[in-house]
């Protein structure tokens, strides 16, 4: 490693000893441990949630739209961002009677919802102004997916790719939900945000950490290849990913109990919302292993004959393995256990303090001794 590059990780470790009078940094706090959500591994020991005897499950109106004359399904695939959500996409399109695009970011309409009926001095948040405030969200939702059967008019289902929390908008509708090693989904995010200049880069204040080392970067697309204890080399960057990931995946659990038990519940500030829905469990790792046979599942679940769909390629971008890693781009390497390169024993302590207990829930490890 160069001298500046050392200076440039320095700065961003932020690791040199206290000089005269300034002040320790505090002692590191102890790995947070909170009890498990599902008490098993969602995609692992069990693949499917809810039930199509659910009221709102046999009710296909609650889920689907009319365009032209042609009813089609409705479906979401969820997930957490850098899971596989686009290489889902790629593969459920291999399907002549699917569609699936995005994305469509219908949690902005949730929000708003929420917002109009939530307060109570709003005149929605009284009936019955609020029935026909949920029923125009699920309608327009319903009419935005409809709209993309232009670009597939032979498809059956019409589907939304948003990495997102799995939350029902639609009850009844079948959802995807895809879990990734977070450790990889880390990786492939730091990547992303650095190139990006995303969110968590932005919102975060990164740039006086890590401001060089994106331009080295972004002049080099394959600088952190060179250099891989730069990519994670700050104990604040690492924390603020794996803790929004340890948020989401916590969520997630959450719904999947939820729509398990068919729950409609009553939100506090949002009013009665319906759980009830069927979500089938797709794992990262299960499908890079055995594409043919995990996307079967994908299919059936959807009530297609997978004998119907084209094989993976490279050409569509369904094959589990891309040929030449390109760290700008969106398909950047879809490598499993990635993340090796990039941990070092540092970044393995700053992630175990922060998502550990999360990380074993859901199967990628036995304990801390990884």
């Amino acid at each position: 490693m160069s001298n500046a590059l050392k200076s440039m990780v320095k700065k961003a470790l932020r690791v040199a000893a206290p000089g005269a009078g300034e002040t320790p940094a505090p002692p590191a706090a102890p790995p947070r441990a909170e009890p498990p959500v599902l008490g098993h591994r969602p995609g692992i020991d069990r693949v499917e949630y809810g039930s199509a005897e659910f009221e709102a499950c046999r009710d296909v109106s609650n889920y689907s739209v009319e365009v032209g004359g042609k009813t089609y399904g409705l479906f979401f695939f969820c997930g957490h961002p850098r899971s596989g959500t686009h290489w889902m996409d790629a593969v459920l399109k291999l399907h002549p009677k699917a569609f699936i695009t995005g994305e469509y970011r219908f949690e902005s309409l949730q929000n708003a919802l929420n917002d109009l009926t939530g307060k109570f001095w709003h005149a929605c948040h009284q009936e019955p102004q609020r029935s026909a405030a949920v029923a125009g969200f699920r309608r327009m939702i319903k009419e935005i997916l409809g709209s993309s059967s232009a670009m597939r008019p032979g498809a059956e289902w019409l589907g939304d790719r948003t990495p997102r929390p799995l939350r029902v908008l639609l009850p009844g509708a079948p959802h995807f939900l895809i879990i990734r090693d977070p450790r990889d989904i880390i990786v492939s995010w730091a990547h992303q945000e650095f190139k990006n200049g995303g969110f968590n880069y932005t919102d975060g204040g990164f740039e006086a950490e890590f401001g060089e080392i994106r331009e080295q970067f972004l002049a080099d697309p394959d600088f952190f290849k060179k250099h891989p204890e730069a990519l994670l080399g700050c104990e604040r960057w690492v924390k603020r990913l794996a803790g929004r990931w340890r948020r989401h995946m916590r969520v997630d659990m959450e719904c999947l109990k939820k729509i398990d038990a068919g729950l409609v519940e009553d939100l506090p500030g949002v009013g009665p919302w319906n759980w009830q829905a069927r979500v089938h469990v797709v794992r990262y790792e299960n499908i890079h292993r055995d594409p043919d046979g995990q996307r079967a599942q994908i299919y059936r679940f959807l009530g297609l004959d997978p004998a119907e769909a084209e094989p993976v390629s490279d050409e569509t971008r369904t094959s589990p393995r891309i040929k030449e890693e390109n760290p700008h781009a969106l398909f950047r390497k879809g490598e499993v256990g990635d993340w090796v390169r990039y941990f070092t024993d540092d970044v393995k302590k700053w992630f175990k303090e922060q998502a550990n207990d999360t990380l074993v829930e859901v199967g990628y490890e036995k304990d801390e001794r990884w």
